[in-house]
């Protein structure tokens, strides 16, 4: 008895351990930016997937490049950046996550004619240091030939107040637009311009990781007292390539699942993640356990291509059964070859049957060895079957041979 229950609790113990360790396994790390609304789509989703016995430990790293290379060297499982302008060698999406709206606000005293204005001889504040707005002011200001030196990148907004604010993240708070009162948006487009001539079209075509983005007038009260249109980059939940897959189909699965749940945190959500997104779309590859859950309803390699294989089969069977009825055509060729020296043979037969002459029999038995042979020389160069038919014309050559040797012998 006690042997028994020693042995039930060696099992007990084994399969708790292994569970842990499975657990264990899926303990993931989750890495984010500073600002905003990246904290809270990562808190969201931890809280989402913890449901899922995924357990995700956040950690906050300011610059995106630190989370790239963070990622590859294993050091992390999965972070959450804006796209890059640049594929990104081993990196791939899990899931597209919201669009990061770009803000371009400067003050109300100012007047700017075009973004060169909002920029030259300003101080601004694009966030981190090495961020996409930071990546993405420099580039704009080279566009619109801005030098370096006729604006001033602030690091640090609480410290010295900037001209202009250029950053990427959600819809401002209530918060930050009282905070902000004494600044205007700026918009990337005029209210005369016609569907595809606006700057910001012009922007998107040149820079294609972005997409322009519009915001209602007065969705920030004073701010905005007209639609502004600006610009956005897509937020995505990265990993390594090598991330494994059946973990990246779950997360994928439950994302895409579940965008209305975490939209009502966070409308935008919804704009971004949905399982009719084009993957070519991408600035980053999909990971192949996200591909396989977006696919997991497409119709198999038969039914994509169901009407190519009926032409298929029944161009094949159309040529098989050309190439069959040739065949009997010309098997049946050959057996009327046969038949047509049958023939001869029952006429040599019948010749010799009204004569007693000896010369008249031995020239009977020649012509029906010349029969039989030139019979046999059919069989060997045209590859005559020996079918019943060629079986019965050689017996019947050597029976008349037989008779007429009988016959020649005793002259009969």
């Amino acid at each position: 008895m006690r042997a028994r229950l020693a042995i039930f609790l060696c099992i007990a113990f084994s399969f708790a351990a292994l569970v842990s360790c499975t657990k264990e396994q899926r303990r993931l790390t989750l890495a984010h930016s500073t600002e905003e609304p990246a904290p809270s789509i990562a808190d969201i989703i931890s809280t989402s997937l913890a449901a899922h016995d995924l357990d995700l430990s956040l950690e906050e790293i300011p610059n995106s490049t630190d989370i790239v290379r963070a990622i590859l060297d294993g050091e992390l499982d999965l972070g959450i950046i804006e796209e890059p302008d640049h594929a990104l060698p081993g990196i791939v999406t899990i899931a597209p996550l919201y669009p990061s709206v770009l803000h371009v606000l400067h003050r109300k005293t100012d007047d700017p004619k075009d973004f060169a204005d909002v920029v030259r001889n300003h101080s601004v504040y694009a966030g981190p240091i090495g961020g996409a707005a930071h990546r993405l002011l420099e580039q704009l200001a080279d566009d619109f030939d801005v030098a370096r030196s006729q604006y001033k990148i602030l690091d640090n907004p609480w410290i010295v107040e900037p001209d202009v604010y250029f950053i990427f993240g959600g819809l401002l708070s209530a918060d930050s637009i009282s905070q902000l009162s004494k600044f205007q948006l700026y918009s990337f487009a005029r209210h005369d311009d016609v569907d595809g001539g606006s700057v910001a079209d012009g922007i998107v075509l040149k820079h294609h990781h972005l997409e322009s983005f519009l915001l209602p007038r007065k969705i920030y009260y004073s701010m905005n007292d007209e639609s502004v249109v600006t610009l956005a980059i897509r937020s995505a939940l990265i990993a390594n390539e090598n991330f494994d897959n059946d973990l990246g189909f779950k997360i994928a699965s439950h994302l895409f699942n579940n965008a209305q749940e975490i939209g009502r945190d966070y409308p935008l959500v919804t704009h971004e993640l949905n399982v009719d997104l084009n993957a070519a779309d991408l600035m980053l590859p999909l990971h192949a356990g996200s591909r396989r859950f977006l696919e997991r309803d497409m119709p198999g390699f038969v039914e994509r291509y169901v009407d190519v294989i009926a032409l298929v089969l029944t161009v094949v069977l159309a040529i098989l059964s050309g190439l069959f009825t040739l065949y009997r055509r010309q098997q049946q060729a050959k057996k009327d070859r046969v038949d047509d020296y049958y023939e001869k043979l029952l006429l040599i037969r019948d010749g010799a049957e009204g004569t007693s002459d000896r010369e008249n029999l031995r020239a009977a038995r020649r012509q029906t060895l010349t029969v039989q042979q030139d019979v046999l020389s059919l069989l060997i160069d045209e590859r005559i079957a020996a079918d019943t038919s060629l079986m019965a014309f050689l017996s019947l050559s050597n029976q008349i041979i037989n008779e007429l040797d009988h016959r020649i012998d005793y002259r009969l």
